[in-house]
């Protein structure tokens, strides 16, 4: 296979693991997560907090955060060796503490291959606001 396809293939492979990884998320699929999150993973919020997995995995098992949805809009797959850079927009539902949480956001998300299998090692979330009126 040349290197082209192989590039192909990767790409395809990382941006369906991307694509289950947010569903996990809506559907609390924490098999998934806790085998697909590095050990080192870190995850910026759009509000600036930083967590690392088992932050993060507290954060959702106690239900102070919930997703309806999670879906993407755009996705840039970059692959260099066994790492991949993901750039995209999403749209997601979700709720902090009951309060509505909704919208688009652009995301930055790297995924390595470790231990024979792709896991997310970084993540950051970006709410897109409307520009300002002029």
């Amino acid at each position: 296979m040349d290197r082209v396809s192989t590039t192909a293939l990767l790409i395809e492979e990382v941006r369906r693991w991307n694509e289950q990884w947010m569903e996990s998320y809506v559907n609390l699929d924490f098999a998934f997560l806790h085998l697909h999150l590095s050990d080192e993973y870190v995850s910026t919020f759009p509000d600036g907090t930083v967590l690392d997995k088992k932050a993060e995995l507290e954060l959702l098992q106690s239900g102070d955060v919930t997703f309806a949805a999670m879906k993407p809009l755009e996705m840039k797959v970059r692959v260099f060796g066994e790492t991949a850079v993901i750039t995209g927009r999403s749209a997601i539902t979700a709720k902090v503490k009951g309060r509505d949480e909704s919208g688009e956001f652009r995301f930055t998300d790297v995924w390595a291959k470790q231990d024979g299998r792709w896991q997310a090692v970084a993540s950051q979330v970006t709410r897109i606001t409307k520009p300002a009126e002029r």
